[in-house]
């Protein structure tokens, strides 16, 4: 397995670390340095790594690999991408610079600094705070497009409030809105529920910081 050889001679040359097990999250971060200055494609290497710490059940490595792999994807998203965000203040934020989810994550990362992007971009408040929360539900796994768009919507539509919720609580609430609301998507199961919130219980307030 490539991926994980590779991973497990960055820990060994680079690191100091004799093995994949005795690693640990900034371990994880440094690998994602490197192997992003070096041209390699971690994203890829992070589906082989993870099933190699599921394996071994080292539940804090599996938490850390996939809260890295969202990140890796969240580098090239665009905030256009969101579903029936305002398309006239994406374009606004884009002239100052914020294009993509972790751009715009990493920029306002506190109230203050969301509200001088407002200012700034002449992007509506509305639309920035929208465009911010779907931002961080982007960060868990599953919920990049149509479906962080339902999680917004039905109202769990920041980490904090996942985080504070059963799997079941989830899925009924979720399944209770599309029916209500005739919303077209798909209800995550208890399954795919359970691990948005393990993900939201896991995470700090934003990774980028």
């Amino acid at each position: 397995m490539r991926s994980l050889e590779f991973y497990a001679d960055f820990l060994r040359s680079n690191q100091q670390v004799g093995s994949p097990d005795e690693a640990g999250p900034t371990n994880v971060k440094a690998f994602v340095t490197w192997g992003t200055a070096k041209g390699e494609n971690v994203y890829r290497h992070f589906w082989a790594i993870r099933m190699y710490y599921e394996f071994k059940e080292l539940a804090t490595m599996v938490n850390t690999v996939q809260e890295w792999m969202e990140y890796l994807q969240n580098e090239t998203r665009k905030l256009g991408e969101f579903p029936k965000v305002d398309k006239d203040s994406v374009k606004k934020l884009s002239v100052v610079g914020l294009k993509t989810v972790n751009q715009f994550l990493k920029a306002a990362n506190t109230p203050a600094k969301l509200a001088a992007i407002t200012d700034q971009s002449g992007a509506t408040r509305e639309a920035v705070l929208e465009l911010f929360k779907l931002s961080q539900l982007s960060r868990l796994p599953g919920l990049k497009k149509v479906r962080g768009r339902l999680f917004y919507e039905a109202g769990l539509d920041t980490l904090e409030s996942i985080a504070a919720l059963e799997p079941e609580d989830i899925h009924s609430i979720l399944k209770d809105f599309v029916e209500r609301s005739g919303f077209e998507a798909s209800v995550p199961t208890t399954d795919e529920a359970e691990v948005a919130v393990r993900m939201a219980r896991f995470m700090p307030a934003n990774l980028a910081d």
